[in-house]
């Protein structure tokens, strides 16, 4: 037990989440100033991968930007971030105009000077088996600013914060965290989003062993998560023809890496994740 709380001691607390914002700041909430353009509602699978969902922001930005020359329908906003919601209010009057809990955003994307926030409609209670195939509703909002790489930067700092947050919360060390511990975690947790689930579920996490030569390199290409996984880790985006992963057949495009010889990756930036042998 004491050996357990060193280990936990020596860890990276919410406190020193890397972002724009202080991260206590996004406990209580941090308010943006940004212009509303609209919304849309597009259908997805539930959960798509990263090309994907750049192509749906892409797809939200398309349909309502007015084209190049055409004036542009827009409303005073501010935008509410914090590790519980996060809100659009009117500038003047501060009602809400939308309210969104943070386990409901599936994407953030920062585009130029505009941001697009996805987040996903509740669905009724049914079946695993059904719900993994059906398609669902997403509503898309799209907001203009000259800060909206900050904006898209502190919604994925709320992410990452709420996330060590959990893990502080129920003991858990992340260089540790296996999905068995991961999954009795949940248990104890009476709201999580679907990708919480994914990962709690058994037989969606596994140890994998690839067996290299001294100096061959494994052959993976990695890129973030994207600011809408409450798992701040990464994905793998490209296997090496040939190469020891691809080989293994353990691997696959679209896999989430946890860790790495023991080194956990969650919350690492991707030059740290980069570099790790």
């Amino acid at each position: 037990a004491l050996q357990n709380r060193e280990a936990l001691s020596s860890c990276p607390t919410f406190k020193e989440v890397p972002g724009p914002c202080d991260p206590e700041d996004l406990l209580d909430g941090v308010i943006f100033g940004a212009k509303y353009l609209g919304s849309t509602q597009l259908v997805s699978e539930r959960n798509p991968p990263t090309s994907v969902r750049m192509a749906q922001a892409q797809e939200a930005v398309d349909r309502i930007k007015a084209p190049e020359g055409e004036s542009q329908p827009m409303t005073e906003v501010d935008l509410f971030v914090s590790t519980q919601r996060i809100k659009v209010l009117t500038a003047d009057t501060q009602e809400a105009m939308m309210d969104h809990s943070l386990q409901t955003i599936s994407y953030i994307a920062d585009i130029g000077s505009l941001v697009v926030l996805m987040a996903r409609r509740k669905l009724p209670r049914q079946s695993e088996m059904a719900e993994e195939k059906r398609l669902y509703k997403m509503i898309c909002h799209v907001f203009h600013s000259a800060d909206a790489q900050i904006i898209a930067q502190a919604i994925g700092q709320a992410f990452s914060v709420a996330y060590q947050r959990f893990l502080e919360a129920n003991s858990i060390d992340p260089s540790e965290l296996s999905p068995r511990q991961y999954s009795r975690a949940l248990e104890d947790q009476e709201q999580y989003n679907a990708e919480l689930t994914h990962f709690s579920r058994q037989e969606n996490c596994k140890d994998v062993c690839i067996r290299k030569q001294k100096g061959e390199i494994l052959g993976i290409a990695i890129v973030e998560s994207g600011w809408g996984s409450i798992l701040p880790t990464v994905v793998i985006a490209n296997l090496m023809h040939g190469g020891p992963a691809e080989r293994s057949g353990e691997l696959s495009i679209g896999d989430c890496l946890m860790s790495v010889n023991g080194t956990s990756l969650v919350g690492l930036p991707l030059p740290t994740c980069q570099g790790i042998k």
